[in-house]
């Protein structure tokens, strides 16, 4: 069954990206990240369940106040429109975390983290904003481009995108293969690696359709797909994520 992420795990979404690439093909049409995985999720036929845009911008060599925390969290926070919105703040001599939470819409919720941290001569800040959408007319497209816009500020915002769906009944490995093949199939990605147990499958791709990839085991990688049978709550899950999966399971 999967849950999501309770805590935000810098180092893995940092390292991620960190190893970030890009594609030099001229005769593959681009298309973003998010076209990708709605193309592909819509392959599926599955129902939507929920929406996870994971961003963040590091920023090396950076330190931030607490005051200067404080002003990006109020600045990103209404240019994004949060209602009810609460903070709150972690900090001592070498560290500080101020963590906002939000309503961007009705069934949208952001957390905005804003993290920096020295440690002898090293020095990094992290801004990281993660938004959780269970609106399944929420216009992916539209947030995914408003993110960057309001990110820009402060840097070029890396986004790993995950959409969440459901089979309202038992799908077996076997026909959750050949979905997950027909989804990597529409969107040009060709397998790399799987993980495969008797209730759950990954399957994780490459498709020069989009620009921004990761290395995985010395290959390009950024899409990943995923299925298995939540017993709990009588359905089958499917999710797609690029360039991976950052939830737990």
């Amino acid at each position: 069954m999967f849950k999501k992420t309770c805590a935000y795990i810098f180092v893995f979404i940092l390292t991620l990206f960190n190893i970030l690439g890009s594609t030099a093909n001229d005769d593959i049409k681009l298309i973003k990240p998010e076209e990708a995985v709605k193309k592909a999720f819509a392959e599926s036929k599955a129902e939507i369940l929920e929406t996870n845009i994971n961003s963040h911008i590091t920023l090396k060599n950076e330190l931030i106040t607490i005051d200067n925390g404080k002003k990006i969290c109020k600045d990103i926070s209404e240019r994004l429109n949060m209602t009810e919105v609460s903070i709150k703040e972690d900090a001592n001599e070498n560290f500080l975390q101020i963590t906002l939470r939000g309503l961007i819409a009705e069934g949208v919720h952001g957390t905005l983290i804003v993290q920096s941290s020295r440690f002898g001569d090293f020095k990094e800040s992290n801004i990281v904003l993660d938004i959780i959408s269970t609106n399944g007319e929420y216009d992916l497209g539209k947030i995914c481009d408003k993110i960057r816009e309001v990110l820009s500020i402060y840097g070029k915002a890396k986004l790993n995108i995950t959409l969440t769906g459901y089979y309202d009944k038992y799908v077996d490995n076997k026909n959750l293969e050949k979905k997950i093949k027909s989804m990597m199939k529409s969107v040009e990605a060709k397998e790399i690696e799987r993980a495969k147990t008797d209730d759950f499958i990954s399957i994780t791709g490459y498709t020069p359709s989009i620009k921004e990839y990761i290395n995985v085991v010395g290959k390009k990688a950024n899409i990943n797909i995923a299925g298995t049978y939540n017993e709990y709550a009588g359905r089958t899950e499917i999710l797609i994520g690029t360039p991976l999966i950052v939830l737990e399971y």
